[in-house]
């Protein structure tokens, strides 16, 4: 309890910027000692909440601008999620790999993604919204970043068909994804340009 409450006074504290860096570097030194000092290897609810804090923490970091602090932190947030088996394992692969995007590591940020759509895939199933979130939006968007545009269509059609069997016409993961198709589609067919650049229709 002592470890908590010395965690509540040091995040709630608000002192001048160079005393809230301190306390935020103290807040997740305490918190990486909570999700590792538990003297089993089983998921305590204490663990849960450490790990989520400090995925929290890391979020906050990359919205900051201080990706390579986010990413580190990530990385330890997601070993000790696989290791203990936390609830929030996707949410800790799609922040690592949105914070690779972010940095330029398109290759790691598609093992990532691709990492997270096969662990949905057999947590959630195939046609679950999340699993097809990854499959048609979140990869397609990877692989063009990465000039790989027939790979991203082929991927993201293959999506479509399921959304729409699964989810639905109207359902925001089908739209999005379909306006993806068409861009793409455009890409492929190398008629990116005209699509934006004719006059809107009267």
């Amino acid at each position: 309890q002592s470890h908590h409450r010395l965690l509540s006074s040091s995040l709630i504290a608000q002192p001048d910027a160079t005393g809230v860096m301190k306390r935020g570097n103290h807040a997740i030194r305490l918190l990486l000692l909570l999700s590792s000092s538990s003297p089993s290897s089983s998921l305590t609810l204490g663990r849960v909440r450490a790990l989520r804090a400090l995925g929290e923490r890391s979020i906050q970091f990359a919205r900051d601008g201080h990706y390579d602090r986010a990413e580190a932190l990530q990385r330890r947030v997601l070993n000790g999620m696989q290791k203990h088996g936390h609830p929030d394992i996707a949410t800790a692969l799609n922040n690592l790999a949105d914070t690779c995007y972010l940095q330029g590591a398109l290759e790691e940020a598609e093992r990532l993604q691709r990492e997270l759509w096969s662990f949905q895939r057999e947590r959630l199933g195939d046609g679950h919204p999340q699993t097809l979130k990854v499959m048609g939006i979140l990869l397609p968007v990877t692989l063009t970043a990465q000039g790989r545009f027939a790979e991203a269509m082929g991927l993201c059609s293959e999506a479509g068909s399921q959304m729409d069997e699964h989810l639905g016409e109207m359902h925001p993961h089908t739209i999005v994804a379909a306006a993806l198709r068409e861009v793409l589609a455009a890409h492929v067919q190398g008629t990116f340009e005209a699509l934006y650049s004719a006059p809107p229709p009267i």
